[in-house]
């Protein structure tokens, strides 16, 4: 029950609170201010306070009325709306529903930078979930539809005159990000059950735009030959370049986590040289150590003599100018960037060329997950597992020849019911057959138990 109480307030000489005292014990311990007699300052408040439990079971302290009716009906109406909401009559979130959409969406940018997410993907959260929430006329939580959203998403992947649609990939990033979102207003209590549960994804598979190959041997060959002769371009030279292709083939790391290696990651010493990729800097926020050859090893270990720790292995420019690299590069080595069924190397294509080679050599599936640093063995082998035409034709010489002749007669399968059966020919054995036919053309009269061995006698149907 709600329980009521006035507060003494010692203040100072100039009316300000020092600390507060209820029914006689100290509420906020402050030194407190004495005035011309030596005494401290008391005065009584004017309010009277009620303290209740909410429908969370939490105590709260309100203040109320000069009058101790008024006060009285105050705390009647606290502990008849905390009741109601324990039952369900009264939504308890109706405070958070009366807010705008937008200002949950900036508590939730700034939650996801507190959890640890980079800038770029709480800001690509954000945007996307905006552009939905803009293009639905969402302003508040109880407008959120999710067949209003899958329209907007529906229109976004059209086709313009001058703009192709976006991706059922992109158009699954944005339904994660609408949906994430949702799930976060109910993880932190400002909504009983998210709208979007049922908000259903599209098939990436029918809709790849951009389908990435795998070098060959002889073409990862042809690039690390042909870049180092090359001239500088964005800032790295061509051995630079290089050593950055040898390293993206030789570790299968992605271009921001080769960015982040120092000096100190790598560990060449030894039978197994490893290179780390810290927490922050890897994709899944886990610090992860990778194996690499001992070619590769020794070549680091050549430039990385005499560096300091936390010196930078190489700098690379951003991402688009690294692709815009790539390129010339490739196009330096004669090797198309696309082929003739559309599929594009890239510098993620490196990686995809990683796992294709160890996969070309007969690693086993779970050394190459662990290699790829994947969670799911599937994204291994169906995506970043790339097979040649070659590879695939050379598999088929385990077909049997079907237009060949069969040497000698082939035998009958014996399944134990018209097929022939070869009787045997020595006496003892002769007779135990006669004596099964015998047996055969003789009617059992009942169940006969014999201790025997002999598998003719144990079953009829033999």
């Amino acid at each position: 029950k709600a329980t009521y109480s006035k507060l003494k307030t010692v203040k100072d000489a100039k009316g300000k609170t020092v600390y507060d005292v209820k029914n006689g014990k100290k509420v906020a311990r402050r030194e407190p201010v004495l005035g011309n007699d030596g005494k401290p300052l008391q005065g009584t408040s004017r309010k009277w306070y009620v303290e209740y439990r909410d429908a969370d079971d939490i105590v709260r302290r309100v203040a109320g009325h000069t009058d101790r009716k008024a006060t009285d009906q105050l705390a009647s109406q606290l502990e008849r709306e905390a009741a109601q909401r324990r039952t369900g009559l009264i939504d308890r979130h109706a405070e958070h529903r009366k807010r705008l959409l937008a200002e949950h969406l900036a508590e939730w940018h700034q939650a996801l930078l507190a959890k640890g997410r980079t800038e770029h993907h709480a800001e690509t959260q954000k945007t996307r979930v905006t552009e939905l929430l803009n293009g639905c006329g969402f302003r508040h939580w109880a407008d959120l539809s999710a067949s209003a959203i899958q329209r907007h998403v529906a229109s976004l992947r059209e086709d313009k005159p001058r703009r192709r649609g976006i991706s059922a990939r992109t158009a699954n990033g944005y339904v994660q990000a609408i949906k994430q979102f949702c799930t976060w207003m109910v993880q932190d209590n400002r909504a009983a059950e998210s709208p979007l549960s049922g908000l259903s994804r599209y098939n990436e598979q029918a809709d790849r735009r951009r389908v990435r190959r795998a070098l060959t041997e002889e073409e990862c060959r042809k690039l690390l030959t042909a870049t180092e002769g090359e001239p500088e371009r964005f800032g790295m030279t061509g051995r630079d370049r290089a050593l950055l292709y040898r390293v993206a083939l030789g570790t299968g790391l992605r271009a921001n986590e080769i960015r982040s290696l120092t000096t100190n990651d790598f560990r060449l010493e030894g039978k197994t040289p490893t290179v780390t990729v810290r927490a922050a800097y890897s994709k899944h926020r886990r610090e992860d150590t990778q194996p690499i050859t001992s070619d590769l090893a020794s070549e680091l270990r050549a430039i990385l003599e005499g560096r300091s720790e936390q010196t930078s292995l190489l700098s690379l420019p951003d991402k688009c100018n690294i692709a815009r690299m790539l390129r010339a590069d490739l196009k330096a080595a004669e090797i198309g960037s696309e082929d003739a069924s559309g599929h594009r190397v890239d510098f993620h294509a490196l990686r995809h060329t990683y796992i294709s080679l160890m996969a070309r050599a007969g690693v086993a599936p779970k050394v190459l997950m662990d290699l790829a640093r994947h969670s799911d063995i599937n994204l291994t082998m169906g995506y970043y597992s790339h097979t040649l035409v070659s590879d695939r034709a050379q598999a088929l010489d385990a077909l049997p020849d079907f237009n060949a002749t069969p040497q000698g007669p082939e035998r009958l399968a014996k399944t134990g019911t018209c097929d022939e059966v070869d009787w045997p020919t020595n006496e003892w054995e002769s007779d135990k057959q006669d004596d099964k036919r015998d047996c055969d053309d003789a009617q059992p009269i009942g169940p006969c138990w014999i201790r025997t061995s002999d598998q003719w006698i144990m079953s009829p149907l033999l």
